[in-house]
């Protein structure tokens, strides 16, 4: 990979991947799987398994796209399940995503609740086949290193856990502390999770993971600091609550940049091959849709 004109073919070589684990053994369960489908090939950006292969090949020594596919698709079966769920009206309550109906819309609240968990076990299933496949005990060692980090960031200590607060907020007293903290947790911690796994995979350990977190904080940060300002409009409509509720737009234009200058001061001394994880993590927080 040497410049973000090749994340198509990427993102194309990860999708074929991900449809080729649906296979259906039982046609009375075919539901369940084209629920699945329905939210996995909706449209997403596949922001989270870019970030992790963008990292392994700019850091590994010899790149190969067969060790790194398996944790690119479990980082978007978690990520897709959560947004199903996220959905649900027992949550956010919402009855369209990416210009479509959610899930729960078209399958029903219960099928979507099993679509959810389908792609949770999915994830699992995708990673121990290939681990199964494995005779290095090094490589072994690798993956489990990186899965432990993957799902304590989208467990109760990351991702879910910052789903829990978001609720609270509908309920409690909350500010800009509060905010920052479900922000770190519903959205940092697997967009870090994703570039850590991904150097994980590439054979590096230390102080490049160290930094490599540094780095997925800051930019997770502003990735959501952006998503508030491009759905000013709709949170609130929507009574959704932001960092808006207690800063203007331009102070969080301003906090965007700050939190960008130190995620790249963070991995300055890092060796990568060339300035793709960089070029692609300013795209996304400078992007307008």
């Amino acid at each position: 990979m040497k410049n973000l004109e090749e994340l198509n073919t990427i993102i194309g070589e990860l999708d074929s991947y991900l449809s080729n684990t649906f296979t259906y053994v039982d046609d009375s369960l075919a539901k369940i799987y084209e629920s699945m489908k329905y939210s996995l090939f909706s449209g997403g950006k596949r922001i989270r398994p870019l970030l992790c292969m963008i990292t392994y090949n700019e850091l590994a020594e010899n790149p190969t796209l067969d060790k790194i596919l398996p944790f690119a698709a479990t980082l978007e079966m978690i990520h897709t399940y959560s947004l199903i769920h996220d959905d649900l009206p027992a949550m956010d309550d919402d009855d369209l995503r990416r210009d479509k109906p959610t899930n729960h819309k078209v399958y029903s609240e219960a099928v979507a609740i099993l679509a959810g968990d389908g792609l949770l076990n999915m994830s699992m299933e995708v990673i121990s086949k290939y681990m199964e496949s494995l005779d290095d005990i090094d490589e072994l060692k690798k993956c489990i290193k990186a899965l432990k980090f993957i799902y304590n960031s989208s467990g109760v200590l990351g991702m879910i856990g910052g789903q829990l607060l978001d609720i609270d907020y509908l309920n409690e007293q909350y500010n800009e502390e509060l905010c920052e903290d479900m922000y770190s947790l519903k959205t940092a911690a697997l967009l870090k999770a994703s570039i850590v796994t991904g150097a994980i995979m590439a054979g590096c350990d230390g102080e490049i993971i160290t930094k490599l977190k540094e780095f997925g904080q800051y930019i997770g940060l502003a990735y959501q600091y952006k998503d508030d300002l491009l759905d000013m409009n709709k949170d609130l409509k929507n009574g959704q609550k932001t960092m808006l509720d207690f800063y203007s737009a331009e102070e969080i234009e301003n906090e965007i940049k700050s939190l960008t200058n130190k995620g790249l001061e963070s991995i300055k001394d890092i060796e990568f091959k060339d300035d793709i994880l960089k070029d692609f993590c300013l795209a996304l927080i400078k992007r307008e849709y």
